[in-house]
């Protein structure tokens, strides 16, 4: 009997076993590189203006460290975590963001700077931004909502009325801080999940025109908004007044060349170029790396996005596909307009550059959302080619599927057949 009971239990218990695998190291090293650049870039585009205001040149700096290591760590602790359950907290994070989006635009409550009302001041942690928070959680709560849903998202009365009402009160707090670029990045993150989940292109397109629609009302009716639309359209006519931010990013672009001046010696962040190490950090880049380091950034940037909808379109049930698909069109489309604002592109719209601009709860955030891409990414098929990857979206059926462990269950009763 003894030694029954010891073979019994030396054998592995049966059971659903998941394979797990190496995360993407791709993914890894283009955050963690972007994150160290990060660093580097914030000392020295604040050096100036820290400085002046503190006496301490690497005050920011300084910070952003601290930050940064905060956030690779939370990044750790989410790779670690089993993705499956984020399901539990999906609707409490949801709302406790609306929650905080409500807060935020209270005076007295919420911290108003250069005319928007976007901080909320959190005793032992400083100003943080709950838009930022807001972004993750329409993903997480959309992707659990929309698993449940399954090819009821197709519906009007199932899929498109709710995913409205479930959208529109996020999107409208975001503005009216106002923030019309993050507004931007939540109803096109929201979207990017809807899409992924096999929603009508109709009714997208019909949400699309109207968000374009409600985004003019917006910029016509308020009076600074419509001043930086006006300096995107011709920033020469005003260099010093509505095109002044414009015509400064560009002339550091301008002034870096092909190599850069130099790490350190740019000249337009000495008082010249607004948010040097926030918003317009990227025109710093620029001019202290030049085009070489612009590109690089991008190229990173890039790595990202096709490491993230490739950890999309392999993962192993739809929970985390939509997931993955919405947590990397937050970040490559926030990278994408923040550069596009610096090399005017796009109108000024105060957007930070991921994981390089100076800030915490932002740069925490985007590392925990990217923890998450990474536990997902233990559990998908790495095998693929890029090919596969890039253009698999047009083969595969874009509706909300079953888990893959149960598809992957019925092709092997199928192959043990007779």
């Amino acid at each position: 009997m003894t030694g029954a009971v010891a073979v019994a239990r030396g054998k592995p218990r049966a059971g659903v076993r998941r394979d797990r695998q190496q995360v993407s190291l791709p993914l890894l090293v283009a955050v963690v590189a972007l994150v160290a650049f990060g660093v580097v870039m914030v000392y020295s585009s604040s050096s100036v203006r820290s400085y002046i205001f503190s006496a301490d040149a690497g005050a920011q700096g300084t910070q952003q460290m601290i930050w940064a290591g905060l956030g690779l760590l939370a990044m750790y602790v989410a790779s670690r975590t089993d993705f499956r359950l984020l399901r539990f907290i999906a609707i409490p994070v949801f709302v406790v963001s609306l929650a905080l989006l409500v807060l935020v635009l209270i005076p007295g409550i919420g911290t108003e700077a250069s005319g928007s009302r976007r901080w909320l001041v959190l005793p032992g942690i400083g100003g943080f931004q709950p838009a930022e928070l807001a972004k993750f959680a329409i993903c997480l709560y959309l992707a659990h909502w929309l698993d449940r849903r399954g090819r009821e998202a197709r519906g009007l009365s199932s899929g498109l009325i709710p995913f409205v009402v479930l959208v529109v009160p996020g999107f409208i707090l975001i503005a009216l801080e106002p923030d019309l670029g993050t507004a931007g990045v939540y109803i096109v993150t929201a979207i990017a999940v809807f899409f992924m989940a096999g929603a009508n292109l109709g009714y997208l397109t019909a949400i699309g025109g109207a968000v374009i629609g409600a985004a003019y009302l917006m910029v016509t009716s308020t009076p600074y908004q419509l001043q930086r639309l006006e300096g995107f359209l011709d920033p020469f006519r005003d260099p010093l007044g509505s095109g002044y931010n414009v015509v400064q990013s560009l002339m550091a672009l301008a002034l870096g060349g092909v190599t850069g001046a130099g790490l350190g010696a740019s000249r337009l962040k000495y008082l010249y170029l607004p948010a040097p190490s926030t918003d317009f950090i990227f025109a710093i880049i620029g001019e202290e790396w030049g085009l070489i380091g612009t590109l690089t950034v991008l190229a990173l940037f890039l790595m990202i996005a096709y490491q993230g909808y490739r950890i999309a379109i392999q993962a192993p049930d739809t929970f985390s596909g939509l997931l993955a698909a919405g947590i990397t069109t937050w970040l490559v489309v926030q990278a994408c307009v923040n550069m596009m604002v610096v090399s005017a592109l796009l109108p000024v719209t105060g957007i930070p550059l991921p994981f390089i601009s100076y800030g915490g709860s932002a740069l925490i955030i985007n590392l925990v959302g990217v923890g998450i891409l990474l536990s997902i990414s233990r559990e998908t098929n790495q095998t693929g080619s890029m090919f596969d990857a890039v253009f698999g979206v047009g083969r595969r059926d874009r509706r909300a599927h079953p888990p893959r462990a149960g598809r992957r269950a019925g092709l092997a009763r199928r192959a043990a057949r007779p």
